[in-house]
């Protein structure tokens, strides 16, 4: 039986970025992940956007952590060498409605304390991006993109140099809380059980941290912790579209979505995506038949689209904590000293803005480890 101090379950951009941080406190951390590397799960199947902060609700931990996160993963990029690119967003609008839609986000954004904001209509719009189709658009100068692999190798670099113990497939399948300490149960890859003891587990297992928690007898429902998963496909756009645009293209946001965007890459090419589909399994095939649908939204900003210009790209999986049809959740960070679980530091619902915040998740976690 191995003995720690620390017990990080999931090794997505999150846990990672958690692992890293905590490796300056001294301590001996063992982070486990089930996969056999990082990553593959949510952290590497999104639109790998360094978000501004301006759509989360005021004094939310969406709000305070993206802000700060956006800061900190541009000078960590900056530092490290990992390749990003500010590269700004526009949200959109063409109807009336959709004005007032934006007009809301731009005051929340100042509000959240998001810099450089500004609405900007047609003529200024075309001149930042000549072939797009908008009215109105509220800028966002301080997102961009960044490469999400590089980031992830780059924190389990420090991890592992800080000599954090990782271990790829290992699966967590127990968890049991004792006098002053807990008990992981380890699935091993080769089907081998090992058991550690740490005093302090944290739980950033992504998709399955409802599932996690429950482990130790929370009762996921009653505490609001029932994860759901919601399916986002793209569509990759003909590369002889490439270099079109310059800015991260947004229409006017959903209650469960961002919207159908322009997901750029760091070579000039682009996707689209996601959508947003509730799904109870998890497999990350694109569904051709939503080309349609696809082709049509995007069409409304893009003239320029023809529908052959799209063919199924990558599909993710988000973890959310609202139902179909119920009002955005914000993140769950916090010791369940509460529920008699003194050293379990739980994080669920850890979806967007997530990867803009990780590094400033890792602080809040650090915080509440002192």
């Amino acid at each position: 039986m191995n003995r720690t101090e620390i017990v990080i379950i999931g090794a997505g951009s999150v846990g990672l970025a958690i692992a890293r941080r905590l490796s300056t406190t001294g301590k001996k951390i063992v982070l486990l992940e089930r996969h056999n590397t990082f990553g593959q799960d949510t952290s590497t199947r999104n639109s790998e956007v360094i978000h501004g902060g301006m759509y989360y609700p005021t004094g939310s931990l969406k709000a305070r952590l993206c802000v700060d996160g956006n800061r900190m993963l541009y000078k960590l990029c900056s530092v490290h060498n990992i390749p990003h690119r500010k590269t700004g967003k526009l949200i959109i609008a063409n109807t009336e409605d959709e004005r007032q839609n934006i007009e809301e986000i731009y005051h929340q954004g100042k509000i959240n304390r998001v810099p450089h904001l500004r609405m900007i209509e047609e003529q200024e719009i075309k001149r930042l991006e000549p072939n797009i189709r908008a009215k109105w658009a509220l800028l966002s100068p301080e997102s961009g993109i960044l490469d999400a692999t590089e980031l992830m190798r780059f924190f389990e670099r420090e991890a592992l140099a800080n000599d954090v113990t990782i271990q790829y497939n290992h699966e967590v399948i127990g968890l049991e809380k004792l006098k002053d300490s807990y008990k992981v149960m380890v699935r091993r890859d080769n089907g081998k059980i090992e058991e550690i003891i740490s005093d302090v587990v944290i739980n950033a297992a992504g998709l399955y941290a409802d599932q996690i928690a429950a482990m130790l007898g929370i009762d996921i429902v009653t505490s609001g912790y029932r994860i759901y998963w919601v399916k986002g496909e793209y569509f990759d756009v003909n590369k002889r579209h490439s270099g079109k645009m310059s800015h991260l293209i947004y229409p006017t946001p959903t209650p469960v979505s961002l919207g159908i965007h322009v997901r750029l890459w760091l070579d000039g090419s682009f996707a689209l995506g996601p959508n947003a589909l509730y799904v109870d399994e998890i497999n990350y095939d694109v569904d051709p038949t939503h080309l349609d649908n696809f082709f049509s939204d995007a069409k409304e900003y893009l003239p320029f689209l023809e529908k052959s210009d799209l063919t199924p790209g990558v599909a993710g999986v988000r973890a959310k904590l609202q139902a179909k049809g119920e009002p955005a959740r914000d993140f769950v960070i916090q010791n369940e000293v509460d529920k008699g679980l003194p050293g379990f530091i739980n994080l669920v619902g850890i979806d967007s803005p997530a990867l803009t915040a990780c590094a400033a998740i890792a602080e809040e976690v650090a915080e509440i480890y002192k």
